[in-house]
């Protein structure tokens, strides 16, 4: 009920998080691979994912400035604060549009120049060599799958189910943990400015660390490999979640709400940090050895079935836990979440297994070969026909001699 009372927030926040789930990794990614050719891809794809992980610093920047030019700490004063942010927001979103027209006009004259270049070299040839050649280059044509045909691709698969089932748990440990850690921060915090103040200082600290993480993640996965390093987010989302859980269900009289606070939010950076560094390079390497159908057919249903339903899935087994066994309350239903909570890892860890038997059966068909008797014998050929060569060219020049010496030798007969 208060879902529709309240519709246009609800609509807001159901936007909000289609944008975080569909908008920039897919959106976003899309034109990136438009745009960017091939040859420097591997330059500047960090790059994007390096400069993507300024942005909750940024953002936290400009919120905690917002809020510190509030004058009053009542709805009126917190209401003026929400519509600054929403005027920046509606600026960048005006900046992202101009952007990505320009950056498409961009694309378009690069290719213009680079047609331009092809056709004066085209041109050339034909005046040195006198000849035309004509080169006809036939491109299959990409097929677009709808988000039904994706997803029954993706349970043909053995491969795609286990990435989707990584994506689907990840989303339910979150929500799981998420709400509840909200929960205790608005008891914490029931101002609302201060509250966005605690977020806003939370979103730098995750940027912060997710920067440095993500400048030594790829040694990361070379050091440990992509089955371990993937294991690296369920272990410490699970290890930090069972801390936090606990220290909620010891409750206030052993463990102070602020220590609780602080064990969920260092929790909950954990959760957003290494997605951003390990969980999402990982899982855009497990379709590499699946070909780049595989990458096409399935991506939309493991990138958007699997997190959208993984947040439902969270969301509402959490409210059906307050209306069951919560007498309203989501702290009271801590001990339920945590059972749920590492069975989602469990599921997750068996998932990434799974995956990694896939990399380590492609890693063996990639046997090394050893070249040197190959190149010994080549050697040895070449050796073979230089010696015969050497012999043919000694007796043409040992029989060109002969016979001038017998010409020389024989007298005229009288």
């Amino acid at each position: 009920v208060n879902l529709l009372r309240y519709w246009s927030f609800s609509l807001y926040f159901i936007v909000s998080e289609l944008w975080a789930s569909a908008g920039v990794p897919l959106l976003f990614w899309q034109c990136a691979n438009d745009v960017t050719p091939m040859a420097q891809a591997k330059r500047f794809y960090p790059l994007f994912a390096v400069t993507g992980n300024l942005a909750p610093i940024v953002s936290g920047k400009i919120m905690s400035f917002v809020i510190s030019l509030q004058k009053n700490n009542d709805d009126a004063g917190f209401g003026t604060t929400l519509q600054t942010l929403a005027v920046i927001k509606g600026l960048v979103c005006f900046g992202i549009i101009t952007l990505y027209r320009h950056v498409y006009a961009m694309a378009e004259e690069r290719e213009k120049k680079e047609r331009m270049e092809q056709s004066l070299s085209t041109i050339r040839g034909i005046e040195r060599t006198g000849k035309v050649e004509i080169t006809m280059k036939f491109e299959k044509k990409k097929e677009k799958l709808t988000l039904r045909q994706s997803a029954k691709e993706l349970m043909k698969s053995r491969e795609l189910k286990a990435m989707a089932m990584m994506v689907f748990c990840y989303n339910v440990c979150v929500e799981l943990t998420e709400v509840l850690w909200k929960g205790i921060l608005r008891k914490t915090f029931p101002n609302k400015s201060m509250y966005m103040d605690y977020m806003a200082r939370f979103s730098q600290t995750v940027g912060v660390v997710a920067f440095l993480l993500q400048l030594v993640a790829s040694e990361i996965i070379n050091v440990f490999g992509w089955k371990w390093t993937a294991m690296i987010p369920p272990v410490t989302m699970g290890v930090l979640a069972m801390a936090f859980f606990a220290a909620v269900i010891a409750g206030e009289e052993k463990i102070p709400l602020a220590q609780a606070l602080l064990i969920g939010t260092v929790q909950n950076v954990a959760n957003k940090v290494t997605k951003y560094s390990l969980f999402d390079p990982c899982k855009e390497m497990a379709y590499i050895p699946l070909g780049p159908d595989a990458k096409v057919k399935g991506k939309a249903a493991v990138d958007v079935l699997g997190a959208r339903l993984g947040r439902s899935i969270g969301a509402a087994s959490q409210q059906l836990l307050v209306l069951l066994v919560g007498g309203g309350s989501i702290l009271n239903c801590t001990p339920y979440i945590g059972a749920l909570y590492l069975a989602a890892i469990a599921v997750w860890s068996n998932a990434v297994s799974v995956l990694g038997q896939l990399f380590e059966s492609s890693e063996d068909k990639i046997k090394k070969v050893d070249n040197t008797p190959k190149l010994e014998s080549i050697g040895q050929a070449i050796t073979i026909i230089k010696s015969i060569e050497d012999r043919k060219r000694e007796k043409k020049q040992n029989g060109g001699t002969g016979n001038s010496s017998d010409a020389k030798g024989r007298k005229p007969k009288a």
